[in-house]
């Protein structure tokens, strides 16, 4: 770096310490028509006609704009202030709301388990954990519509028999609990199926499934007893 240039760089950096504008009128309107103080400009620019500038003498690369945080620029650009920067999520941060939902089930703690799988499933859309344990939350606060819902998205993202029949047996609960008796023998014998072909061993979760089938079968049965045949036989009497 040349001499000249160096006392250029100097001179422009105490000009921007200072916040002496550079050829500017100090009654600028900036971008979208809002007026502010020359004093309140962000780091790095300075004013002009239209708006805000990086300056000559700082143009950014385009590498590093790329990295910008378009949601902080835009605010920035707009109103002269610097909002809060996006916070970046960890990668460990879905393993987290898994275990902090689990862990609220366990405790019965139902409202932090559906705050936990909610934002699990905003982290993890396609995630079928997470939607079965918000499914699990929501059925244990008798929000039946919601847990339908979340069952069978689930099931939509469950990659077999071995992480869906859970769900198909949720499915048929909460279907039970909304008197849709049909729809619900359907999807708890699908989850004994999937149960079947999953190869798994959870005995007290299969005769809870065997149990509420036998229950709509016993209605069913009621609902729809055999009719009585109006055929009337002759009476035979002795000759």
């Amino acid at each position: 770096m040349s001499h000249l240039t160096s006392i250029l760089f100097v001179l422009a950096i105490t000009l921007i310490i200072l916040g002496i504008p550079s050829g500017a009128d100090v009654n600028k309107t900036y971008y979208n028509g809002y007026s502010f103080d020359p004093e309140l400009v962000p780091s790095g620019m300075i004013p002009y006609e239209p708006g805000w500038s990086h300056g000559s003498l700082f143009s950014a690369p385009n590498w590093l704009l790329a990295q910008i945080d378009q949601n902080l620029m835009s605010t920035v650009l707009d109103r002269g202030v610097t909002p809060t920067p996006t916070p970046v999520i960890g990668s460990d941060a879905y393993d987290t709301h898994i275990s902090e939902g689990l862990a609220a089930l366990e405790g019965g703690n139902y409202r932090a388990a559906f705050t936990a799988f909610q934002a699990a499933t905003a982290l993890k859309p396609d995630s079928s954990d997470a939607w079965y344990g918000l499914g699990i939350a929501l059925e244990s606060q008798k929000r039946f519509l919601s847990a339908l819902d979340a069952y069978t998205k689930a099931i939509s993202y469950a990659k077999g028999a071995s992480s869906n029949w859970a769900s198909y047996a949720g499915k048929g609960r909460v279907l039970y609990s909304l008197n849709r008796f049909a729809e619900a023998k359907a999807a708890l014998e699908t989850a004994i199926e999937q149960y079947e072909k999953a190869g798994v061993s959870h005995p007290d979760e299969l005769g809870e499934i065997s149990r509420l089938l036998e229950e709509l079968n016993q209605r069913s049965i009621i609902q729809n007893p055999v009719p009585m045949s109006a055929y009337i036989p002759p009476v035979v009497s002795g000759v």
